[in-house]
């Protein structure tokens, strides 16, 4: 049985039953904050913030919103969206009618091997050729 000590709250804990930096208490006010986070990054795509802000708009503590990075359900990778975005896209599509492309040529090989491997042939046949075949 190992206890362990919240990182957030600094209550112990059985750190076998629940294998996080927190405890259980913590994990479960965590997993609301995080939805609520996810809620207003979705519903403001494109306003600035930071930790600071988003704990005045949310009413949360700043530690917590820090654990959540921490924990991994946040990433903190800036994401511009700009004409990049399109130009993905715009792979993406080129990509995909390539791949559909490739696939059609591999169908293509293969209905010409399984056609191939239909033909029965019999010994004779396979070594010395058709020149006597009897009819």
């Amino acid at each position: 049985m190992a206890l362990v000590t919240c990182k957030l709250c600094r209550k112990i804990y059985n750190n076998a039953l629940f294998a996080k930096k927190v405890c259980p208490d913590c994990a479960r006010r965590l997993d609301d904050l995080y939805s609520d986070v996810r809620n207003y990054l979705r519903d403001n795509p494109r306003a600035k913030f930071n930790v600071e802000v988003l704990s005045e708009k949310l009413g949360a503590d700043v530690r917590d919103l820090e654990s959540l990075v921490e924990l991994g359900y946040l990433n903190r990778d800036k994401i511009e969206i700009d004409s990049s975005s399109f130009k993905q896209d715009d792979d993406r599509q080129k990509l995909a009618k390539e791949f559909e492309g490739s696939i059609e040529k591999m169908k293509a090989t293969v209905a010409a091997m399984q056609a191939q491997q239909h033909k029965t042939v019999s010994y004779g046949q396979s070594v010395y050729g058709d020149k006597g075949s009897r009819r």
